[in-house]
């Protein structure tokens, strides 16, 4: 089955499944996933079960049909929890000179209702059975949006690091508007992304002092009132030096580390190493543009075993970030069987 059709007839199943055979379907499973991703937080014993899940950008980003993309592909995948992606951006705003930056301001809870509104609903589907788990982005990431293409970000920042300090805070604090909401509306937990590794662009200096507090107060919120978070350090656009360049995030709490897997010394990360040095356990494993997008499913499954052969036993399986949105959801659903029982079938 090709996989614009395989999705056409999951949203059409999970479109027809109402009323009580969704709430037996709930219940049926209301003890699984989640109760299986708080096992691997216990490291005091290895896990049987891997859990797993990958990501991707759908064509709808807000409202029904985003909710109706969220649900197929997480019935599609038999992924472990609900992953609710963040597709609403903050304005651009006209910004000239580096004292501009005090033009930001912080956007209130109600700015991020329509992002809220597709947690909601999620969380009223499958909140009994997985945790539900939206994507937060960085204040940096924010920044680059109020920011907009086509200006030197770089030059911005350094003409008034103070005043884009300011900047960061405000839409650091308006992130935590939006934490809040999405709690109060049903999400468990966050999947936080950092960007501090923009070496091409943040200094040293502006990064510790500018950035860092804020973008770690975004984990800190996070911590504060969710069930489980995952911290992402993501790579997008400029690749850490080497695994050392992670650790700096050890101090920021989450329940899971999702790593990058490559860094520009040319070196890889050892997952049982970098498990060990944050004291939590590790999600990914896999590369996002390697054989989980491109490859044969053989090809991925024995990635998989590589993986899963040297990794933690308290280990979940995923990519290092968000895989292309045409891979195949067929693929994906195989990878996570395949995950799932591992143990049982490699011993």
């Amino acid at each position: 089955m090709k996989t614009n059709n395989f999705k056409t007839a999951i949203v059409a199943l999970i479109a027809a499944t109402t009323g009580i055979q969704a709430v037996n379907a709930q219940q049926s499973v209301a003890d699984n996933r989640r109760e299986r991703i708080l096992q691997v937080l216990d490291q005091s014993r290895p896990n049987e079960y891997v859990p797993a899940g990958f990501f991707l950008h759908f064509e709808n980003k807000l409202g029904r049909k985003a909710v109706e993309d969220h649900k197929a592909f997480y019935k599609a995948t038999n992924m472990d929890f609900v992953k609710v992606f963040y597709e609403i951006a903050v304005p651009k705003i006209d910004i000239q000179s580096g004292k501009d930056w005090e033009k930001v301001p912080v956007y209130s809870e109600e700015f991020f209702a329509p992002q809220v509104a597709v947690i909601e609903d999620l969380a009223r589907e499958f909140g009994k059975e997985a945790f539900i788990l939206p994507t937060v982005y960085s204040p940096l990431a924010l920044a680059h949006q109020t920011l907009g293409r086509g200006k030197d970000f770089k030059k911005l920042i350094e003409e008034d690091p103070k005043a884009f300090g300011q900047a960061i805070k405000n839409l650091s604090l308006s992130i935590e508007n939006y934490l809040r909401s999405a709690r109060k509306h049903g999400a468990d937990g966050f999947y936080v992304s950092s960007q501090g590794g923009d070496g091409n662009t943040i200094s040293p200096k502006i990064w510790k002092e500018q950035i860092r507090p804020w973008d770690k107060h975004v984990s800190e919120v996070a911590n504060e009132i969710g069930l489980i978070n995952i911290l992402h350090i993501c790579d997008y656009g400029t690749p850490y030096k080497n695994a050392e360049a992670l650790y700096e995030y050890a101090d920021y709490p989450a329940s899971i580390i999702n790593v990058p897997l490559k860094f520009s010394d040319g070196s890889t990360l050892n997952l049982k190493e970098a498990q060990k040095r944050f004291g939590r356990p590790i999600f990914g494993g896999l590369e996002r543009l390697g054989v989980i997008s491109k490859g044969t499913l053989e090809e991925a499954k024995a990635e998989v075993d590589k993986v899963l052969k040297d990794a933690a036993p308290n280990f979940i399986l995923g990519a290092d970030c968000t895989v292309p949105g045409d891979t195949d959801w067929e693929k994906l659903r195989a990878v996570i069987d395949y995950a799932h029982t591992w143990r049982q079938t490699h011993k």
